[in-house]
């Protein structure tokens, strides 16, 4: 393609991206080289009857005058001009109820194979960029444990090259230690979902041992099996279960400290370690305010939608005209309340609010036993997640002189909610079904009571009131058990010197007898420094108090027969995931020699096959890599690549596939490392024209003098700014072409194309200097 042609090019694209329909009245047609241009319009003309359907009078008016201009405009044509033919054609006025049709009609600079008629709010552009993308050749790797995948980038064409298998363990590994399929994971972003559904590349929530803090990351393998046997372990303060196999292992209280034993191992009174405090710094979703947030969590608990109206019920005519403040605010019309025997409905009535949320919440307004909580919405940041919560307890909880009870039919909105809580220290017991296939969630602990009112609260004045007598009238409670043993700690106090007698009054818990609970346990800790100077030790009991951890005792373990998939996570370094709420160990430590050597040979023979294809293109610009999980830095990090490769790495890229979905999906993430090789040599190109220019060497400015320069043949190069005159242009090049010298289009992308433009717009690098 001719450089006047690139230019032309790139000014009918900026032109045309500045135009946007104020309704989906913009057309696109894209006629391929050799195509009958008469059996495109008219099937142009059948599209005016489809059109004809459009419910909005002015969008359908447009549409159609802008379809009969396209079909009057190829009826100037005998056939298909040889590289194809590319209209535009749609009301472009800025002005709603002003008719501005305009059209665009040319041959593409290249042969055209795209057909496409499509309606839009804007114009379909990207086959025309393709055009203009540099012909350069990069080359790509995307690979994991278990396989890889080289290719090339031609310009816009991925061309695979070759794929290669690990024989590194797989996934389903005998005897794995696995978790049931529906367990909950935690992810980074706040995303709480089964274990079924992780993808690589996601951030998981770990625990780190050394620190007592809870981690996430990425860096982990999935494994899965099938098993007959299984084990439910029953808990209780908190509540809850977890499905396992006997072979994992899950970490539990003992006089020695934390330890791991097997589930197989695992007895009745065993205390598990369940993560009771969470920090998910999300940032606020300025699209979900938390009027809307409430209105959401209400209508997931008790709400309902029928044809174009949302209804909620309540028996509390208070708390339903709280929700219909909220919901007029967000409507802009006027919601309604109806008595129904002894109970309320709220009902919204406008179409555009139903078919919003039906777009964005689909999960919440499913039949009752089917909703859920939509993902997005527990993404939210902890600031605006706290009013979906108020909503749903409001429409769904209530209050007794025990605590604060959540009770709903659907399984999954519970347990995720249990998960939630954590992220305000709310601890709650889940316990279900109960014979009418109920499930259960319990706040009973005083402070935790305490925290919700703080943290979420009612909107109901009554659960307020109650709420409030509660904590008035709570003399004490079931205590928030730390994980560790009194019997340690009374070893601990021992090696410096001292005795239980001289902590009396934390006796019973020092020799193993009772179970101790956070406000004591730091009473205790402050005792021991007026005493103590030991500073690991006292190290240690502050990390376990900041641990966010508190124990959950086994209530009962159920033997189990199955058919479904066990997962598991080998999770390096930290050797641990969070799963329900419980931290379990990951299982697959005793593979990790035969692995390590099996990826070390199978990324040898990854580099080795890379290296000889790349090495035989002469114009490779660049080597991209790319996968799931962290094989992908250890192939680069390590040097597996042929030296001559490994200095044309350009950067390193998460994809979630690999395969040849992978390749393409490693291309659509490294835009920005192929726009930047284009960038760097035009920053090249202006890098040596400003040195030549402030110190009066190779290189002049402004037209005349590149003209005078093209003129006495001293020129090098011409470089010409993308904004400068398309008419002006023409004559360089022109000129240029005729001297036999070369040129370069220069855009604003960049601060030094934008201060090439303020100068003028057009220079020259010289072979010599000329007067």
């Amino acid at each position: 393609m001719k450089q006047e042609e690139i230019l032309k090019l790139k000014k009918l694209i900026r032109e045309l991206e500045s135009y946007k329909g104020r309704h989906t009245e913009l057309i696109s047609v894209y006629i391929p080289a050799g195509a009958n241009i008469v059996d495109v319009a008219n099937q142009l003309f059948e599209e005016k009857g489809t059109a004809s359907n459009i419910k909005s009078k002015t969008t359908r008016k447009n549409v159609l005058a802008a379809l009969e201009k396209i079909i009057q405009h190829l009826k100037n044509f005998r056939e298909t001009p040889p590289n194809g033919l590319v209209v535009f054609c749609g009301n472009i006025s800025p002005v709603e109820g002003k008719e501005d049709i305009r059209l665009w009609s040319f041959e593409p600079p290249e042969k055209l194979s795209t057909k496409l008629y499509w309606c839009d709010q804007v114009f379909v552009l990207d086959p025309l960029k393709d055009m203009l993308s540099e012909k350069e050749i990069f080359g790509l790797v995307v690979l994991d444990a278990r396989e890889a995948n080289i290719g090339l980038l031609e310009g816009k064409r991925i061309v695979p090259l070759k794929h290669l298998e690990s024989t590194v363990p797989s996934k389903t590994v005998k005897g794995g230690m696995c978790v049931e399929e529906n367990t909950l994971i935690q992810l980074e972003n706040g995303s709480i979902i089964p274990i079924k559904e992780l993808s690589k590349g996601e951030k998981i929530l770990s625990y780190s041992f050394d620190n007592f803090k809870p981690i996430f990351t990425d860096s982990f393998e999935m494994f899965k099996r099938k098993t007959t046997k299984s084990y439910k372990l029953v808990l209780k303060e908190p509540s809850g279960s977890l499905i396992l196999t006997p072979e994992h292992k899950v970490f539990v209280v003992s006089e020695k400290g934390i330890e791991e034993k097997t589930v197989e191992e695992i007895n009745v009174g065993d205390q598990l370690l369940f993560l009771s405090n969470l920090q998910i710094n999300n940032k606020s979703n300025k699209s979900i305010d938390k009027k809307l947030a409430q209105l959401l969590g209400y209508i997931l608990g008790d709400g309902t939608v029928d044809k174009n109206r949302i209804i909620l019920y309540n028996k509390d005519l208070q708390l339903l005209k709280v929700y219909k403040r909220f919901a007029e605010s967000l409507i802009k019309k006027r919601a309604v309340i109806l008595k129904r025997r002894n109970s309320y409905e709220l009902r919204l009535y406008k179409k555009s609010f139903v078919d919003f949320l039906l777009t964005n919440f689909p999960e919440i307004l499913k039949p009752r036993r089917n909703k859920n909580i939509d993902p997005k919405i527990l993404t939210l940041s902890k600031r605006t997640l706290k009013y979906f919560i108020r909503g749903l307890f409001d429409a769904e909880a209530y209050v007794d002189r025990t605590g604060i009870e959540l009770r709903m039919a659907n399984e999954s909105i519970v347990r995720k909610i249990q998960l939630v809580l954590t992220r305000y220290n709310i601890v709650a017991s889940l316990t279900g079904p109960d014979k009418f296939g109920r499930y259960e969630l319990r706040i009973t602990n005083p402070i935790y009571i305490k925290t919700f009112k703080k943290e979420i609260g009612f909107s109901s004045l009554e659960k307020t009131k109650r709420l409030n007598l509660i904590i008035k009238g709570y003399r004490s409670g079931k205590s928030i058990r730390v994980p560790i043993s009194g019997i340690l700690v009374r070893k601990l106090i021992e090696k410096e010197g001292f005795k239980k007698e001289h902590f009396k009054k934390y006796s019973m818990f020092l020799v193993g007898k009772r179970n101790i609970g956070y406000p004591p346990f730091k009473r205790m800790i402050q005792e021991f420094e007026k005493k103590i100077k030991n500073s690991e030790m006292l190290e240690l009991l502050n990390k376990i108090f900041n641990s966010g951890i508190v124990t959950a005792t086994v209530k009962e373990k159920k033997k189990l027969k199955s058919n479904k998939e066990f997962y598991d996570l080998y999770v390096p370094k930290f050797n641990s995931f969070v799963a329900n709420g419980i931290i379990v160990h990951n299982s697959q430590g005793r593979y990790d020699r035969l692995r390590e050597d099996a990826i070390n040979e199978f990324l040898t023979k990854v580099g080795e096959e890379a290296s000889n294809l790349f090495l035989k293109q002469e114009k490779l610009v660049g080597v991209i890599v790319g996968g799931p999980g962290p094989i992908k830095e250890r192939f680069v990090r390590e040097g597996y690549l042929n030296y001559m490769i490994q200095k044309k790495v350009l950067g390193i890229k998460d994809t979630g596939y690999t395969g040849e979905y992978g390749l393409e999906e490693l291309v659509n993430r490294s835009e920005d490392l192929i726009k930047e090789t284009a960038l760097a040599k035009e920053r090249e190109l202006m890098k040596r024209f400003f040195a030549e220019i402030s110190k009066e060497g190779l290189a002049v400015y402004g037209e005349e003098k590149v003209k005078a320069a093209l003129n006495a043949g001293a020129v090098e190069i011409v470089l010409i700014s993308e904004e400068y005159p398309s008419s002006k242009v023409e004559d360089l090049l022109r000129l240029a072409e005729q001297l036999g010298t070369n040129t370069a289009f220069i855009s604003v992308d960049t601060s030094e194309g934008k201060e090439f433009f303020r100068l003028g717009g057009v220079g020259a690098l010289l072979r010599f200097k000329f007067e």
